[in-house]
């Protein structure tokens, strides 16, 4: 039996207000729009994190790079500041007016005029200490025999010790050493050896700049 036919005349959704459907409409918008603020803010602070990362390590990158030259600066800088001062030392002519400031400087390191000190210097220096000395000296050419006399006891000048080559330092006697630099200087007392040679100075400045 064939079933009957039937037929649809109109299909209608059910109305809805016009104040219902908008007000919908306008929950869907500001639940989409606070959807989309609430994904952005997380993308963007998802990229603040990112890049904060990415700076600091950066800046440990660029801490650690500054240390290490420092470090290899504090190193090397002592060796070429005193590198730089032998140059320098070793460019200035001393004259006798010089070694004579220096000496006197050694020996008023002692702080008594009484002490008995053997001064030591390098033969040119030594030198030049006499040459100053005899400039305040008047000759004295009375005889031949005297001056022969002078120049036998010249052969054994410096045996034991010269003095009275710096005025107002009786109790001082000087010295030469071969062993002694241009500008070196060392003086010996009952307490002990002071030590003025160059080398000495630098390595003293070496070791303040590194903190020794």
């Amino acid at each position: 039996m064939k079933p009957k036919g039937f037929r649809v005349s109109s299909l209608e959704l059910p109305s809805v207000p016009f104040a219902k459907s908008d007000q919908a409409n306008s929950e869907s918008f500001e639940r989409g729009k606070s959807e989309a603020a609430i994904f952005y803010q997380r993308e963007i602070e998802k990229l603040r994190n990112e890049y904060a990362a990415r700076q600091e390590k950066l800046l440990i990158a660029l801490q650690q790079k500054v240390d290490q030259v420092l470090a290899e600066l504090d190193k090397r800088l002592p060796t070429l500041v005193v590198n730089m001062a032998e140059k320098v030392l070793g460019g200035i002519e001393l004259d006798a007016d010089m070694i004579c400031s220096l000496v006197k400087s050694m020996i008023e390191e002692f702080g008594t005029e009484d002490e008995n000190l053997d001064v030591f210097l390098c033969p040119d220096d030594l030198n030049l200490l006499k040459s100053l000395s005899d400039k305040d000296k008047i000759p004295d050419s009375s005889d031949d025999q005297e001056g022969f006399a002078s120049a036998i006891a010249g052969i054994f000048d410096g045996i034991d010790g010269d003095d009275a080559l710096l005025e107002g330092y009786p109790n001082v006697k000087f010295f030469e050493d071969p062993s002694l630099q241009h500008g070196d200087c060392q003086v010996k007392s009952r307490f002990g050896l002071l030590d003025g040679r160059i080398s000495t100075k630098l390595r003293r400045l070496e070791e303040e700049i590194r903190g020794d």
